[in-house]
Order: C-alpha cells, then structure tokens, then sequence
C-alpha cells in the first residue's frame, strides 16, 4: 500500500508540472486599427486558469512605424478558454496612429501604469 501512494505522489508530480505565467499563455492574435480614435484586439485567456487581471500595455505608430505614443488596456477576471474581440479607444494625443503594437503583457498594475 505504501509503495503505491508513493507510485501516485511521483506520477502526480509529472504530470502536475508548472503553470504557465499569464504573460505566457495569455494571447493577442491580432490588433487591427478600426478607425482614427479605435482600435480591435482579438485575444484569447490560453492558460489553464482563471486570469484576476492582466493588462496589456501597446504603443501606436504612424505609417512610417515611428512611435506617436503609448496605451494600456486591463481586462479582469477572464475564465479559462475565453476568447473575444475588443473594441479600444485610443488615448488622447495618438493622432494619424496607423499601427498597434504590443509592448508588453504583465498582471503587475504597478509596471503597467508607469
């Protein structure tokens, strides 16, 4: 019996592994600009767990890809597998923004509003 509850902990173990962080599992399949002040986002929640809140910090730039400024959106309590398209506006002082990047994806509320 006591060999067997080992045998359980140790294949538990293996399959157990790690959890994806949200910056690694949360995805961003596309930003396409709608119009002078709105963007889409299509994004999925990949990891295999509810996400508190995640924010997504992008940058807007022109047709020529120079950087005009840049934006942070926060989205919360996003159930595993969820998947939507977004509609964003623009913050002021982004004008002629041509493309979205993303800069960076963090759950940090701290580094994001920096």
């Amino acid at each position: 019996m006591r060999r067997l509850l080992v045998l359980f902990f140790l294949v538990a173990a293996a399959f157990a592994g790690e959890t994806p962080t949200v910056p690694q599992c949360f995805k961003i399949h596309a930003l396409i600009k709608a119009d002078a002040e709105h963007y889409w986002a299509d994004w999925t929640n990949a990891c295999p767990y509810t996400i508190d809140s995640v924010y997504v910090m992008i940058g807007f730039r022109d047709r020529l890809h120079n950087r005009l400024g840049d934006g942070v959106w926060g989205l919360h309590f996003i159930t595993q597998g969820t998947h939507r398209v977004t509609r964003f506006s623009t913050p002021r002082g982004v004008d002629g923004f041509e493309y979205v990047d993303i800069r960076k994806v963090t759950t940090n509320t701290e580094e994001a509003l920096r």
